[in-house]
């Protein structure tokens, strides 16, 4: 995986800055099925049952512009 790549996963609160929402906004919105898993988010430690969860910059924002 390319050092690019891994730097368009980011932490919700940092997600949530650059959207201008609250995290539990965000967090709504993905357990609304607004977003899918592996391809908007993932686990930042899949073998945790409680892991923060990493979002994709760039695919959250083009989804949020879709509609």
């Amino acid at each position: 995986m390319s050092v690019t790549n891994e730097c368009q996963w980011v932490c919700t609160r940092h997600m949530a800055a650059q959207l201008s929402i609250h995290r539990v906004t965000l967090q709504r919105l993905k357990s609304a099925g607004y977003f899918r898993s592996g391809h908007h988010f993932r686990k930042a430690n899949p073998m945790a049952p409680r892991s923060n969860t990493l979002w994709h910059q760039q695919r959250v924002l083009m989804r949020l512009k879709a509609d």
